[in-house]
């Protein structure tokens, strides 16, 4: 026999297993196993030999993968190799192209070169004209800039010389109102006790004309140094007209008998319009007919009153100062009037 054993005898006795074997040398072994061990050893075997079979066919599916693979690459690698061909087909190319175009190139920047060196020359023209445009610009700006700097020193040296007066003005207007200020914080007896008789004329004046005020035919007005008795036209006089109606002759005569009463007093008669224009036969403008209106007024009162004439002044305002806006019929009925202005002798209006 060829293989490592030649020749087993086995013989049982008792519990002891002999195994003998010739070895290729000629020789005789002998080993002693027991049951338990030889049926370790025998398994032992038959595991080895089931993990063979594994290997060798994990081997097979290996090899199967790796045989797989290897014909995967080889045809990438022969695709690569045709790509390779195409990309230096498509360089060859390129190059024969990037020749062409480098010698147009070449010829268009020769063309370029003798244009820009032609152009050079314009633009050195053109900025040695600008260069000069710009000088005799700048020479005009800085001639008209010293002019309007001159110009604007004189203006400055008159707006100075104004402001100056106008401080002048203001700082005397201060001494003068400073002056009226102290002349009201020193008023007399004199004046307190005129002061007085007007607070006590209007009281009156109200109590007398009572019912009209009601009526809203009379308004009075109380400041501090004067009394403002407001006659309604719609009692006074008609439309365009300066003649006294005779609805207004009983508040006339109560207003006369009370001023009668302080012949003390100043009396200024008003005329007030509205802004509505007016031109008739009668009247060129609202100056005249407010005039005449407050002269209407003032004539019929120095008729009536006892005090001396002296005492009494008449105006015309026209429609230059109304007390409401004139821009609605209510507001222009308001600033058709006609008012008796009460002042103490002393106040100056």
């Amino acid at each position: 026999m060829n293989g490592t054993i030649k020749h087993a005898i086995l013989r049982v006795t008792g519990m002891t297993l002999l195994i003998a074997a010739l070895v290729p040398s000629g020789g005789f072994g002998a080993l002693l196993y027991t049951p338990a061990q030889y049926n370790r050893v025998y398994n032992e075997k038959v595991a080895l030999e089931l993990e063979l079979q594994s290997l060798k066919r994990q081997y097979g599916n290996d090899k199967a993968n790796l045989e797989a693979s290897i014909a995967e690459l080889k045809n990438r690698v022969e695709g690569l190799e045709r790509e390779l061909e195409n990309l230096r087909a498509q360089m060859d190319e390129e190059k024969k192209q990037s020749a062409t175009r480098i010698r147009e190139l070449e010829e268009m920047i020769a063309l370029l070169q003798k244009k820009g060196s032609d152009r050079e020359k314009e633009l050195v023209e053109e900025n040695r004209r600008l260069q000069q445009r710009c000088a005799d610009d700048m020479t005009a700006l800085r001639e008209k800039l010293e002019g309007e700097r001159k110009r604007h020193l004189e203006e400055i040296g008159e707006l100075k010389g104004d402001y100056e007066r106008k401080i002048a003005d203001l700082n005397k207007s201060i001494l003068n109102m400073k002056q009226e200020l102290a002349d009201l914080q020193n008023l007399t007896k004199k004046q307190k006790e005129e002061l007085s008789r007007m607070e006590d004329q209007a009281k009156e004046l109200e109590s007398q004309l009572a019912e009209e005020i009601k009526k809203g035919e009379i308004t009075l007005k109380r400041f501090h140094d004067r009394l403002i008795i407001n006659i309604d036209e719609r009692i006074s006089f008609d439309s365009g007209s300066a003649r006294l109606k005779r609805d207004v002759m009983p508040a006339l005569e109560k207003i006369t008998a009370i001023l009668n009463n302080y012949p003390e007093n100043k009396i200024i008669v008003e005329g007030h319009t509205d802004n509505v224009p007016i031109r008739t036969s009668r009247f060129r403008d609202n100056w005249q007919l407010s005039t005449e209106r407050a002269l209407s007024v003032l004539a019929h009162i120095l008729r009536s009153s006892k005090t001396n004439p002296a005492r009494f002044s008449a105006a015309g305002y026209g429609e230059y100062n109304p007390v409401v806006p004139n821009d609605t019929p209510e507001n222009r009925a308001l600033n058709r009037r006609v008012d008796i202005v009460v002042a103490p002798r002393l106040t100056q209006r």
